[in-house]
């Protein structure tokens, strides 16, 4: 007889952070709607009563895989923006981190759709969505109005500069979804030369 191999044993905040990793990846690849609480415990391999455990249930579930993928993105953004960093970089900074994570927000992004086009509405969701694209615009809009001010950036329209920007980071994260392909990473590379582009900062050598 084989003996079963034994499973690591978790810390709470190390299965908390598994069971959300792994349900954000069932409901990007199913639709979330027809994901089940004990899908997401059988792929865990714990059982049903230890996923209540921490969590209310599936809606519950699902807005706390959808921040816990936010929150990854929001750390990754401020442990790469250094303080008193150049406009430019903060940019750029943002750009990098979605490079980093891109299966992470590619699954983020798949579930924001999948919701919007649901019908379903869900307040405390609805806020998380809002609030992460706020925060987006925020940080854009402060780094842009930084560069124009100081004379870095040529003059732009600052909200509809930001707005474009954050358009076409979504864009690619949609498009490779609907085209099938690999190219997040290269997409968002290229995303940051038409950035400098478009600040008129091509000519500069960025380090």
């Amino acid at each position: 007889m084989t003996a079963r191999t034994a499973r690591k044993r978790l810390q709470p905040a190390e299965r908390r952070g598994m069971i959300l990793e792994e349900a954000l990846r069932l409901f990007a690849t199913r639709h979330f709607s027809v994901v089940t609480v004990r899908d997401i415990a059988l792929v865990c391999d714990i059982n049903v009563g230890l996923l209540y455990h921490y969590f209310d249930n599936k809606d519950d579930l699902v807005r706390r895989a959808l921040g816990h993928a936010i929150e990854q993105l929001m750390a990754g953004y401020e442990a790469r923006r250094a303080d008193g960093a150049e406009p430019l970089e903060e940019i750029l900074a943002w750009l990098d981190i979605h490079m980093e994570l891109a299966p992470i927000l590619a699954q983020m992004v798949k579930l924001m759709a999948d919701y919007a086009s649901s019908g379903l509405r869900d307040d405390e969701l609805d806020a998380l969505i809002a609030g992460f694209y706020g925060r987006e615009k925020q940080l854009l809009e402060g780094a842009l109005a930084r560069g124009v001010a100081s004379g870095r950036f040529a003059s732009v329209d600052i909200a509809r500069t930001a707005r474009r920007i954050g358009l076409m980071l979504d864009g690619i994260f949609y498009a490779s979804a609907s085209r099938g392909d690999d190219r997040i990473v290269d997409d968002i590379a290229d995303l940051a030369d038409f950035v400098r582009d478009l600040l008129g900062l091509r000519t500069e050598v960025v380090a």
